[in-house]
């Protein structure tokens, strides 16, 4: 379990050090839901409920303040869209870095349990679309064509 974690852990590290706007931000989100649906795939493991609930608590925890970060990034950025908007266009994200990442964390958690009890994407993504409605440009946060694909 703990080098699942360190695994998960290292590449979200990486992976969201470079969210800076909408569209790197729903690749990082296709790219963890294809990973919650790999049953054998790090993440889905890491999640998995353990014995270990003191490694698991801080796994959950150490995620949270990495997409923290990035949400923050993102708020401060106002960059939410494919391109960045001019100053009057842009709104400014008023949104809590902390609160919005246990959402999506929860998001992640729950959606991907019922994703696997299913064996469907959907339940996963729905959660997702609701925990990451502040960075929507235009009524999706997933590109063209991707929101009809789910």
């Amino acid at each position: 379990m703990r080098t699942h974690i360190a695994e998960v852990l290292a590449r979200e590290s990486a992976c969201l050090a470079v969210v800076t706007d909408g569209a790197e931000l729903a690749g990082w989100r296709r790219r963890v839901v294809e990973e919650l649906m790999t049953p054998s795939s790090p993440y889905a493991l890491a999640l998995r409920q353990t014995c270990d609930l003191r490694a698991r608590a801080d796994f959950l925890d150490q995620w949270r303040e990495l997409i923290a970060e990035t949400v923050d990034r993102l708020a401060r950025s106002s960059t939410t869209g494919e391109r960045r908007r001019t100053s009057e266009q842009a709104r400014r994200l008023d949104v809590d870095a902390q609160k919005t990442a246990v959402l999506i964390l929860a998001a992640l958690q729950g959606g991907s349990t019922l994703s696997r009890v299913a064996r469907d994407p959907r339940p996963l993504n729905a959660a997702l679309d609701l925990a990451l409605v502040p960075f929507t440009a235009t009524g999706g946060n997933l590109p063209d064509g991707e929101q009809a694909a789910r």
